[in-house]
């Protein structure tokens, strides 16, 4: 009997702590919106709304071609400039959450090497799911950009997924509105 009262409490505190996590849906992702023909792609530009966004399949909002688009290396240089700031970006997928595809984590496109901040994506209140199958992926985001640590808890939750992340390390952190992927 005190086996089975220690096994309840002990299954009751580690519910509440779950609870406490960010939640990801454990849902598929929704299979993407038909996709137009004739955005061409463009490689590596700093900044500016010319840039067309890249053409493929489509998730959440649709990318809006006059939202600034900065190169993800550019964000990496200096991330604090563009905190607060809705921009788009692109990069290639090195991770997406393998539990629904709630977030993923990106690269400077072309680029092998590691940067010293991650950008990590969260799609926007879990509004859209990636295919978990994004990996290596070209990803096109608008989104909101934000520079902060992630707690232990968050990185053990994102890192269960499929990340690679480290508490107390600054991320360069993108709530996605809109992803188009190829």
């Amino acid at each position: 009997m005190k086996r089975a009262i220690a096994l309840s409490v002990t299954l009751s505190f580690a519910l509440s702590g779950l609870l406490m996590l960010p939640s990801c849906k454990t849902q598929d992702a929704p299979r993407p919106a038909p996709q137009a023909k004739g955005a061409p792609t463009q490689g590596h530009a700093a900044s500016g709304a010319g840039v067309a966004p890249i053409d493929g399949a489509k998730f959440g909002k649709a990318i809006e071609p006059t939202t600034q688009f900065v190169a993800l290396v550019d964000l990496h240089k200096d991330p604090k400039a563009y905190a607060g700031k809705r921009v788009r970006t692109r990069g290639e997928v090195v991770a997406v959450c393998q539990n629904a595809g709630c977030w993923a984590d990106l690269r400077p496109e072309g680029d092998p090497k590691t940067v010293s901040v991650p950008t990590h994506v969260t799609m926007h209140d879990h509004a859209f799911l990636l295919p978990k199958t994004s990996k290596s992926k070209l990803a096109e985001i608008e989104g909101t950009i934000a520079v902060r640590e992630l707690s232990q808890s968050e990185c053990d939750h994102y890192n269960s997924e499929g990340a690679s992340l480290t508490a107390g390390t600054p991320i360069l952190n993108v709530d996605a509105l809109g992803v188009i992927l190829k």
